[in-house]
């Protein structure tokens, strides 16, 4: 080798060593998805200038390595897979090149000597007729290579047929005027063409209208070039037109080579819709995800837990209030001192092996250096790599979004709703939320109202169960209205049926109100019974002063012809003899006796004179009234039963009024028993009060007629054998001793009245 050739070739050898370093370099250093690698062609192309064609497939080799490692090494932006894929076709294309190049090379070098030798042999011929044997055996045997070599070129040939055929890109040659020379099985599937209908015509015909002028233009300044080849992707987006008239994107390489003065273009071309519809959908994905983080104000982060760097992007550097690619330490060194150790068990318990996939979400509180506090919710999950013992974390993405404002709300809103929550349990009004016939809601003063424990006993009730019937039409009126649009609805006043079946006057307000359930009534309910009870009272109280003031008129009126009347009847019974006209006059004395009775009850009754309370021995006036019975009470055949308790104490009572409210009930008892029966009589002690208890075994009271026993003017004896007085007169004077009477009755089994009256405490310096 001469020194030049020699200077030449390590020259060629240095710089395909640089190049290739270069290029192994840059590949480790860009992302998967750069196709960087491909510049290996570049050093490959001057390999094939080598005399030596091992250096070509040594080359070729080592690329194949270092594509791998790159591949390997590279960081990633795309799946594996389709970097992988686009590897190994790239690297296929690459040896079959190679192949293709180097036997072409062969063939020509062989081509070139036996044309030499023809030559050489065509010149001996002229040189020197002597010579003629040795020049034709010198022909033959350069015949004999020639067809050789053009036997190698055919074989390359078909070598070279096979991988295009054979190839998944479609591979496309054109002479100098553009017209399809070679059409692979691949370009034959990618323009729905068959090979035998493109070889011979225009390249154009597979390129739309819109593109062929500056395709054209493009192929010859191309031609003109010293360029010899573009990469697959360096031309960009290109469209291609399919049989059917469909267009669809591909990629495209190109190169081009002389053969004896003619041009010859070569394109590879690769269908790129699926790419790039997935690249589409992608960026829709992509898109997506930032609209979602933009609009749930979201800070997204990933930790590599290889290298133990945080990648934030630009809100969550702005709420940790640190740059990206920083570790963890750093971007947690805001969370407040009481939340990191839980939020860091947190995170490491996503690391465990056994719970792949695993992830969490936690709310914590972030304390900058200027004091201020801010409430954020970190969400996260950890991925896993490996399998078996060898299963890791190798990275953890998660999402911070601050949720301070959320916080105060809540807190407004726990603040309102602890507000009204005391206002409903301390108001005197029982409040009701009833929605689709339902009570949903009950406070605890309207469990008293009707009698409840538990608010299950309410709730789940229909208001037509909790109120009396003759209120149904009216509620289902108010409950139109309300949930029609109207407001508020008049106050009225109703009945509510208690659990235990008594009835109680209340005071109804309503109000209709729409939530995120639907639309619901509240109702308020406040108990007036006690205000009907004093009404009543108030009207009985007037009743009674009118009465007054007529009984005290009737008695100056008709007390002196009664006394008159009286008089002289029984001046005129001792003085007749006839037997009728003595009984007509027993009549008349026994009717003015009546009379006289009901004025004074009347009068006792409108004047009654206010107690003069002291200590009293109840058991004496018990005593003194059954006394004061005994003949009646024996003729009536009435048994009585005195249960008397020795302990009692004394009472605060009047003893004339005491004996006046045992003379009515145990006259009460006598005519509840005209067929005889049994009186008892009980006194027990009762805290600080006395019960007094008077009981008969007559024909008992109706259910119906027992809570009217006590009005003015009502009764159920027969007419002209009552006032209807004897009762109030009984309630009123056990009222002003600050006691109570109630009334217990069975029909068929009898009455009971229970007193209770206050124990007597004794005052002064002695008490």
């Amino acid at each position: 080798m001469s020194p030049p050739l020699e200077t030449s070739t390590r020259l060629r050898a240095g710089a395909v060593f640089l190049l290739t370093v270069f290029v192994f370099i840059l590949d480790l250093l860009t992302p998967l998805g750069w196709a960087d690698w491909l510049l290996y062609f570049i050093p490959l192309v001057l390999t094939l200038q080598s005399p030596r064609d091992r250096d070509s497939y040594n080359f070729a080799a080592v690329v194949t390595l270092l594509t791998a490692l790159g591949g390997y090494f590279s960081p990633r932006d795309i799946h594996p897979a389709v970097a992988l894929m686009n590897r190994v076709l790239g690297l296929m294309v690459m040896w079959g090149v190679t192949w293709i190049v180097v036997r072409q090379k062969q063939a020509r070098s062989q081509l070139v000597g036996a044309r030499a030798a023809q030559a050489q042999a065509e010149a001996g011929r002229e040189a020197a007729v002597a010579a003629r044997e040795l020049a034709e055996a010198s022909a033959t045997g350069a015949i004999h290579r020639e067809s050789q070599a053009t036997r190698e070129l055919l074989l390359s040939s078909l070598r070279l047929d096979g991988i295009v055929q054979s190839a998944m890109d479609a591979i496309i040659t054109c002479d100098d005027r553009l017209q399809v020379l070679l059409f692979n099985e691949a370009a034959e599937q990618m323009f729905q063409c068959p090979a035998r209908e493109a070889i011979g015509q225009s390249i154009d015909r597979f390129l739309p209208a819109r593109f062929r002028e500056a395709h054209r233009q493009h192929v010859e300044g191309f031609g003109r070039s010293r360029v010899t080849s573009r990469r697959m992707g360096q031309l960009g987006k290109v469209m291609g037109i399919r049989a059917n008239g469909e267009e669809f994107p591909v990629e495209a390489a190109i190169s081009h080579i002389v053969v004896e003065g003619k041009t010859f273009y070569t394109v590879i071309l690769r269908d790129i819709t699926e790419r790039l519809r997935a690249e589409a959908q992608l960026r829709g994905i992509e898109e997506r995800s930032r609209l979602a983080l933009e609009a749930g104000q979201l800070g997204a982060w990933e930790h590599d837990v290889t290298t133990d760097l945080v990648q934030l992007d630009a809100r969550a550097q702005a709420i940790y209030r640190c740059g990206t690619g920083v570790s963890l330490g750093v971007m947690m060194a805001c969370v407040h001192p009481d939340d990191l150790q839980v939020l860091q068990e947190l995170m490491t318990s996503t690391h465990r092996p056994e719970a792949p996939d695993s992830r969490f979400t936690a709310e914590c509180r972030m304390q900058y250096p200027d004091g201020e506090v801010r409430w954020m919710v970190v969400r996260a999950q950890a991925f896993f790599e490996g399998t078996g013992e060898g299963l890791r974390v190798t990275r953890v993405v998660g999402t911070t979004q601050d949720v301070t404002a959320r916080k105060r709300v809540e807190h407004l809103i726990r603040q309102s709703e602890e507000r009204y929550r005391r206002l409903i349990a301390v108001s005197p009004y029982g409040i009701l939320v009833v929605r689709v016939d339902r009570v949903i809601f009950a406070n605890d003063q309207a469990l008293k109202l009707f009698g409840a424990v538990k608010a299950e006993e309410v709730l789940g009730r229909s208001p037509f169960e909790l109120f009396h019937q003759d209120c149904h039409e009216a509620i289902r009126e108010r409950t139109g209205q309300l949930l029609g649009g109207s407001q508020v609805a008049p106050m009225v006043e109703e009945r509510i049926i208690r659990l235990d079946g008594a009835l109680m006057d209340v005071e109804v307000s309503s109000a209709g109100f729409s939530d995120e359930e639907g639309p619901a009534i509240l109702v308020m309910l406040r108990d007036i019974s006690e205000r009907k009870r004093l009404q009543d009272r108030l009207r009985k109280t007037e009743r009674i002063a009118e009465l007054g003031t007529v009984a005290s008129g009737m008695a100056h009126e008709i007390g002196t012809p009664m006394n008159v009347i009286l008089g002289r009847a029984e001046y005129l019974m001792e003085r007749v003899t006839n037997e009728g006209v003595k009984k007509g006059l027993q009549t008349i004395v026994a009717q003015v006796e009546r009379i006289t009775r009901v004025m004074n009850q009347l009068l006792a009754f409108a004047r009654r004179k206010p107690p003069e309370r002291g200590p009293l021995a109840l058991r004496d006036v018990i005593e003194n009234s059954v006394e004061m019975f005994q003949e009646r009470l024996a003729k009536n055949r009435v048994e009585v039963d005195l249960q008397l308790d020795e302990t009692c104490p004394r009472v605060q009572a009047d003893a004339d009024q005491m004996n006046q409210v045992l003379i009515n009930l145990i006259m009460n008892a006598v005519h509840a028993m005209p067929d005889g029966g049994r009186l008892r009589i009980g006194m027990v002690p009762v805290d600080a009060m006395v019960e007094l208890t008077v009981a008969d075994t007559g024909h008992g009271i109706p259910h119906d007629v027992l809570a009217k026993v006590f009005d003015p003017f009502f009764t159920t004896k027969e007419f002209g054998k009552g006032t209807g007085l004897g009762l109030t007169v009984v309630k009123g004077i056990i009222e002003e001793h600050q006691g109570s009477i109630a009334a217990d009755s069975e029909e068929g089994k009898g009455t009971t009245f229970t007193i209770l009256l206050p124990v007597h405490k004794p005052s002064g310096p002695n008490a």
